[in-house]
């Protein structure tokens, strides 16, 4: 790029533009006039890039000149405001910024988490203690019919019969929304349907023979068990960036946690008489 563009650059300009903001003001006020340092507003180079970065992201392009002296002024208005208001006690009791306050202390404890690498045998024997949150649930295929509410075990007995010599489920029991017949379905969903029980339940059933009855939320249920596929856990390789990540945000809350614990400790806690009553 040639030195011409450059100095034609208006992300150039803001950066100019932000120092003569604060050198005007500073020529134009008498020594004997001008705030003491604490009242100097500086804008550092880290904030002036944050400024344009942020105006960047929202438009897709560098300000022009009118909008960087507008943003040096925002910033300059926001930093005046906030410092008037800490003077003035106004972050007391306020529990949005306490709020703020805290998640920004949290984060301060659990950023190095995110640049964490642990070594393959660390991140391996993660993987193996979380297993049942990675592993590929258990998948069922099964027919199921639903026993109308005031079957006697005669009557239940006749349907079974009639299941074994091949009717179809569809044809029997009790009307219902359900499916007859379900394949491939992992257990969860079968538990999000029928309920948790009915899973263990289907699970300790023999392969292609009617049984039950089962119990699930609808009711009792005769089920004939097709296939079933056991819960697999894959290589680790196939999710190592879900895990990594899982193992990052478990060493975030150990931080997080020895970080809280370390500066209660140079604290003591005094409770009103009540309080401290309760706390024992």
């Amino acid at each position: 790029m040639r030195f011409g563009a450059v100095l034609r650059s208006p992300l150039l300009h803001f950066f100019v533009l932000g120092g003569l903001v604060f050198g005007l003001y500073a020529l134009m006020s008498p020594p004997e006039t001008r705030a003491p340092d604490e009242h100097v507003l500086h804008l550092s180079e880290a904030e002036m890039n944050r400024l344009a970065d942020g105006f960047f992201a929202a438009w897709g392009r560098v300000p022009t000149e009118a909008e960087s002296r507008g943003l040096v002024r925002d910033w300059a208005i926001e930093e005046v405001m906030v410092r008037e208001a800490l003077t003035l006690g106004l972050d007391k009791g306020d529990a949005m910024i306490r709020n703020r306050m805290r998640a920004k202390m949290e984060f301060l404890a659990e950023a190095p988490a995110a640049a964490m690498t642990p070594a393959e045998d660390v991140l391996q024997a993660f993987y193996t203690e979380q297993a049942a949150q990675y592993a590929r649930p258990a998948r069922f295929s099964f027919a199921q019919v639903l026993l109308p509410q005031d079957a006697t075990e005669a009557a239940q007995a006749a349907l079974l019969a009639e299941l074994e010599q091949g009717a179809d489920p569809a044809d029997l029991g009790q009307p219902t929304m359900l499916p007859p017949r379900l394949d491939d379905m992992p257990g969860p969903s079968v538990a999000r349907v029928f309920g948790g029980g009915f899973v263990a339940a289907i699970d300790a059933l023999p392969l292609g023979r009617w049984s039950g009855p089962i119990d699930s939320g609808y009711g009792r249920h005769l089920v004939r068990m097709d296939t079933r596929e056991e819960a697999e856990l894959a290589p680790l390789d196939s999710l190592r960036d879900r895990v990594l990540a899982d193992w990052r945000a478990a060493q975030a809350r150990k931080m997080r946690t020895a970080f809280t614990d370390e500066l209660l400790s140079r604290y003591t806690l005094d409770l009103p008489r009540e309080g401290a009553e309760a706390a024992q």
